[in-house]
């Protein structure tokens, strides 16, 4: 049983009023195991559920996409959860049993049942949205994602630590050094340490492993559409970060694509969005959600 608390509050819309709010799921914490939701005003025509990138609130990842904002002026329930304490990087048992419990409570609250169930996320929270939709089907769970996405999110693990070293050792770029230092340590902490020592472990945690013959994870999202959008500006890397392709997430994201279709995923499709990357501020990176177009997005949901 979970201690539920809601704070709510209402937008007009184009004449509607939208009902907002946050729900806390653990009694007194208002930093994790929570979620903002957009009801829209008639009668939900199906689940969007959105995972925000690390340390991202909902209310700042809806500056960064009008997605939320367009789908539940579509008539979808847009749910956008904070699972943890941005220490798993949805990469652990207790983020998994989370989403189980928050999908079943939301089913239970909401007539969506045998509706559309759409699930992604941005940057790590695309990840934590693929493994996710990934630990469904390998277990036949009765609530499944009908379609899965990810906005530029790492897949392969191994080749995210062999980053991290990377841009240690070349030392360009004081964010990425430091970006590189913080997941070295999280990956140690977290893992045990290189995938060397633990190749089990992070075979585990890696929605695609290219070292596999069928992609790891990969293997069990062959039969519902699965979309990965980017900005593959390598010049952008090479002048701000020194990356080469490896180092961009565009290597994860094509090989599972590859692997998928290889595997007979006829709905696996990668979005380029090259020079679209901007955060809310204005300034550019490819890393940014507004690499998806939120009209097209909605586009493609209904036709899948």
């Amino acid at each position: 049983m979970f201690y539920t608390a809601v704070f709510l509050f209402f937008v007009i819309k184009d004449g509607l009023a939208q009902k907002r709010s946050y729900t806390y799921r653990t009694a007194n914490d208002t930093t994790q195991n929570l979620y903002y939701s957009l009801v829209p005003a008639n009668k939900p025509e199906g689940l969007l559920m959105i995972l925000p990138g690390f340390g991202t609130m909902p209310e700042e990842m809806i500056l960064e996409t009008k997605l939320p904002e367009k789908a539940v002026a579509k008539n979808y329930l847009v749910i956008i959860p904070v699972l943890d304490k941005w220490d798993t990087f949805y990469m652990d048992n207790l983020c998994m049993n989370r989403m189980d419990t928050l999908l079943a409570e939301l089913y239970a609250k909401h007539d969506i049942a045998g509706k559309k169930f759409i699930l992604g996320g941005h940057s790590i929270g695309g990840t934590g949205a693929v493994l996710y939709a990934e630990r469904c089907f390998q277990l036949n769970k009765k609530l499944k994602p009908d379609m899965v996405f990810g906005v530029d999110p790492p897949l392969d693990m191994k080749r995210m630590w062999k980053t991290f070293i990377r841009n240690q050792k070349i030392n360009f770029s004081e964010v990425s050094v430091g970006e590189a230092k913080f997941m070295q340590e999280y990956f140690t902490r977290k893992f045990g340490g290189s995938p060397e020592k633990f190749p089990a472990v992070y075979r585990k945690w890696s929605p695609y492993f290219h070292e596999d013959e069928k992609g790891g994870n990969a293997k069990y999202l062959t039969k519902i559409p699965v979309r990965f959008y980017c900005d593959p500006d390598i010049n952008w890397g090479i002048e701000n970060r020194r990356a080469n392709s490896e180092s961009m997430n565009l290597f994860d994201l094509t090989g599972m694509i590859v692997q998928l279709k290889l595997q007979g995923n006829t709905k696996a499709e990668l979005v380029t969005a090259l020079g679209k990357g901007y955060f809310a501020d204005g300034r550019r990176h490819p890393h940014a959600f507004s690499i998806l177009d939120a009209d097209e997005f909605l586009e493609w949901v209904q036709k899948n």
